[in-house]
């Protein structure tokens, strides 16, 4: 596991890399913009926070729509050309898991953040965020497909970042029973290549779609509730024959 100094140190010396994005806009900012258009079209949301905000490009496009907008970001770098250049945005430099703020969030984002966290902290980057969502919060997620980072990892290295893991789904799955979350929306798309990137549209489950009585596969039990119902419909509708519909 990297250590976090190490990595922090490598997002100092980045920074350079995302101001280049705002002279020459970087098509993945589009596509998340245009990602964060159909959003913005379906939700109304009061507050915003953008975890591993950069240098606040895509939190200038949120305040644009979100009155209340939150960008946080563990390089020192990216926070001072944010404040900088972003008006309408709060920005501070923290790491998340040590980001003070009990503020509740109608939105969070992580775009293209979880993949350059250690994965041993996975576990608890979900866990803050629900520590500062409410019922109806929506996360949105966009990370590498984990394929095409595997391949990047094998054929070109050198494009890898300091920490630049592959999540794969079935990972993230526990992640999200964990905490009670549901994928509203999941698709790939391609920059470079074909499938690159994947998108996520979180919300936390409502507890009204968790059903009451479980469905059992004990057959005695499905006949016996099947007869008492059938029992009902003759004494109501008279002698018909419903029994042909069920296979003892």
């Amino acid at each position: 596991m990297k250590r976090k100094e190490e990595i922090k140190d490598f997002y100092e010396k980045f920074a350079q890399n995302l101001i280049r994005d705002k002279i020459n806009p970087n098509p993945r900012h589009q596509k998340i913009i245009g990602y964060l258009k159909k959003v913005f079209q379906k939700y109304n949301f009061k507050n915003a926070l953008e975890i591993g905000c950069g240098i606040g490009i895509i939190s200038e496009f949120i305040s644009k729509s979100v009155p209340d907008v939150t960008g946080i970001d563990i390089s020192g770098e990216n926070i001072k050309f944010a404040k900088a250049t972003v008006k309408k945005v709060k920005f501070h430099r923290s790491d998340f898991l040590e980001y003070p703020v009990k503020e509740k969030f109608d939105l969070i984002t992580l775009f293209d953040v979880l993949e350059h966290l250690p994965k041993e902290t996975h576990q608890n980057v979900f866990k803050r965020i629900t520590e500062i969502s409410n019922p109806t919060t929506i996360l949105i997620m966009t990370i590498p497909d984990p394929y095409y980072l595997s391949y990047v990892r094998k054929n070109n290295p050198e494009k890898l970042q300091v920490v630049d893991e592959s999540i794969y789904l079935d990972v993230l799955v526990s992640i999200f029973n964990e905490n009670k979350l549901e994928v509203l929306k999941f698709e790939k798309y391609g920059i470079d290549y074909e499938n690159q990137y994947n998108f996520y549209l979180f919300g936390y489950r409502k507890e009204q779609y968790i059903l009451e009585m479980p469905f059992t596969d004990n057959k005695n039990i499905v006949l016996k509730i099947y007869r008492k119902i059938s029992n009902k419909i003759k004494q109501l509708t008279g002698n018909i024959r419903y029994g042909k519909y069920l296979k003892h």
